[in-house]
């Protein structure tokens, strides 16, 4: 029964069967509500049912519009669009109910264009979005330069266009550096998505200070994440609550800019969110931090309790060029001995092998520190060829130096169940010793491998490992 259906009943039974726009269907003189998934408890809902046929919107919206609690329910027939510098406001209580398969874009079409959209509730005053009579509607579509602003808001149901399945909330940056902060999220729920309910691409990212958003119920189909963003959204990714899904992972992928090889190119950090981070989609692409750009430094901090879940054919790199100069890119892994930070296989039965480890391309860093670590399943065909004075073959390996690292950044580090090489270090200049207080089990080749000699000499003959 839909809620205009049941608010026709009478006055009285309408109020004691709902109080709210959320749906909560709370009785305020009954049981207190259950805490929220921040330990505190879920206020009441102040907000009125609505009672009225609503208000129908299709096409662009004009500057300074507002769609009201009292005008509610806000139907959206067909796509509504947001630009040529308009601004949507809806206000608190209000609710937006889209019709299947249709959209609200924000700055888009049109190039270029701008608008916005603020849909700022209160604790006591949410705003929902949602399809009308159970709708599978399709997104929020945010293209930059346009913004949103969402705060105890709710967005359900959505992800398919009529053709194919879209994230709910999706957001588009213009693959221009610097990244593009385009949505502020504040205690914000999407749920029941039949894809991704949120996907960040083309440099888009979050307005520093989100916070608080829940993503559940979601990424329904197989091939689907609950969340899908790319590298430049990871340093304002909100706090909050990612679980309850088909799937409970993050998938976090190289976006880049227009520069070929380019990835993470400013100073980020990857926050322990709770789940895993699915690193890469298919075997076809790796993560990257640096931009290969010589005389840049991007430096990806790792916070401890993150676990990175390598999609199998992929590497973590560190710069993917292979450059005699100084890497523009560095890494610090920062675990702890009870909350370590952990690079596994993303395969259904990990193996040794499944993905290719951490390539640090170019003359590493001194900012580079990794400490509580644990390394698995690594050592896939690198397809590298590179220098060494061990009597070896191949060169795979969970870690894989193309110069000589300064000193031994690895610590109390893990390497466990690889195939290849625990270190190899495939360069020209002094041997580095990493075996000091890291422990390797499962190695199939070397713990470390030995680097060539400056004058590109070897003993003779060969050792098999360092």
């Amino acid at each position: 029964m839909s809620l205009r259906t049941l608010f026709a009943l009478p006055a009285l039974f309408a109020l004691l069967a709902a109080v709210g726009c959320d749906d909560t269907g709370n009785d305020p003189d009954g049981p207190s509500p259950a805490p929220s998934s921040t330990g505190t408890t879920a206020p009441v809902s102040k907000c009125v049912a609505p009672t009225g046929a609503g208000t129908l919107h299709k096409g662009d919206v004009k500057d300074g519009e507002v769609w009201t609690a009292a005008a509610s329910p806000h139907i959206v027939e067909y796509d509504v669009v947001v630009r040529n510098g308009a601004k949507l406001t809806i206000e608190p209580c209000a609710i937006v109910e889209l019709r299947e398969n249709r959209f609200i874009k924000v700055a888009f079409p049109g190039t270029p264009t701008t608008g916005s959209l603020v849909a700022e509730g209160t604790p006591d005053q949410p705003i929902v979005f949602r399809g009308q009579n159970g709708a599978k509607w399709s997104s929020l579509y945010v293209n930059a330069p346009g913004s949103v602003r969402l705060a105890y808001a709710t967005l359900e149901g959505g992800g398919h266009d009529g053709f194919r399945t879209v994230p709910m909330l999706h957001v588009l940056g213009d693959s221009e550096m610097p990244a593009d902060a385009l949505v502020f999220v504040d205690h914000v729920t999407l749920k029941n998505a039949k894809g991704a309910a949120l996907q960040t691409e083309r440099g888009a990212t979050f307005v520093p200070g989100s916070r608080d958003l829940t993503v559940t119920g979601s990424a329904t189909e197989p091939s689907s994440f609950p969340v899908e963003i790319e590298e430049h959204a990871i340093d304002a990714f909100p706090t909050g609550t990612f679980t309850g899904n088909r799937v409970d992972e993050i998938l976090l992928e190289t976006g880049g800019t227009r520069i070929a090889g380019a990835g993470l190119s400013v100073d980020a950090t990857l926050h322990d969110r709770g789940v895993p981070y699915h690193v890469n989609r298919s075997s076809v692409g790796n993560f990257i931090v640096g931009s290969g750009e010589e005389g840049t430094l991007s430096t990806l901090t790792i916070e401890a309790g993150v676990k990175l879940k390598m999609h199998p054919g992929t590497a973590f790199k560190i710069q993917h060029w292979t450059k005699n100069s100084p890497s523009s890119g560095a890494l610090r892994v920062l675990g702890t001995v009870a909350k370590p930070v952990i690079f596994t296989s993303a395969a259904e039965t990990p193996k040794a092998g499944d993905w290719m480890g951490l390539w640090f391309g170019g003359i590493p860093s001194e900012k580079n520190e990794i400490n509580h670590a644990r390394i698995e399943y690594a050592g896939h065909d690198c397809g590298c060829v590179l220098n060494t004075c061990s009597a070896i073959a191949e060169h795979e390996g969970a870690v894989i130096f193309t110069a000589q690292p300064p000193r031994a950044f690895i610590k109390d580090t893990v390497f466990s169940q690889i195939a290849g090489h625990g270190v190899t270090e495939g360069f020209d200049g002094r041997f580095v010793d990493f075996a000091t207080s890291n422990t390797f089990e499962g190695v199939s080749g070397c713990a470390q491998t030995l680097p060539r000699n400056t004058d590109t000499s070897c003993p003779s003959p060969k050792p098999a490992c360092k």
